[in-house]
């Protein structure tokens, strides 16, 4: 009976209007695969991502890479990958999800966890690179860092490695 009460206060609220108050989290929509799209690997839990491009006035647009549900979240999303390569050697042990960015956007990477950990990176995306963001929450204590790093091939080897963005 006392589980009847709370669904009826949920349907009544959304009937009445309440839902107002929890509007649809916006998605983030990515462009169309070109060669001149960058591209992006989110390491750490897909639904704790967002992705924020500013538009030609300056505005964010965007939203979170995965759909959210307005009222409550309590999967952290899975794998998502399109065939972005891989850090040679590097194990892929946590979900992660891979996009596409618009290049010479300036583009915030936005990572939020129910645990209190906010972060944002701010970044341009160069045509046709290849990215990988991993969140940390053990590096800095009391703190959660957003690493960003640009993908390339090493030609001599033959292999993926990390580059540090240039600035």
């Amino acid at each position: 009976m006392r589980l009847l009460k709370y669904v009826l206060i949920f349907v009544i609220s959304n009937i009445s209007g309440c839902s107002t108050f929890f509007p649809e989290p916006k998605t983030y929509v990515p462009p169309v695969n070109s060669i001149d799209v960058a591209k992006i690997r989110l390491i750490g839990p897909p639904m704790s991502y967002a992705i924020y491009p500013k538009d030609s006035n300056g505005k964010q647009t965007g939203g979170w890479v995965e759909k959210h549900n307005r009222y409550l979240n309590p999967f952290l999303g899975s794998t998502k990958d399109i065939g972005i390569p891989k850090v040679t050697g590097k194990i892929y042990k946590d979900d992660y999800f891979e996009t596409y960015l618009s290049p010479d956007v300036e583009t915030s990477i936005y990572h939020s966890l129910y645990q209190g950990c906010h972060v944002s990176l701010d970044f341009k995306p160069a045509k046709a690179k290849i990215y990988e963001a991993h969140i940390s929450y053990g590096d800095k204590t009391g703190y959660c860092v957003l690493y960003l790093k640009e993908i390339v091939m090493d030609k001599i080897n033959g292999v993926y490695v990390e580059k540090d963005i240039d600035k």
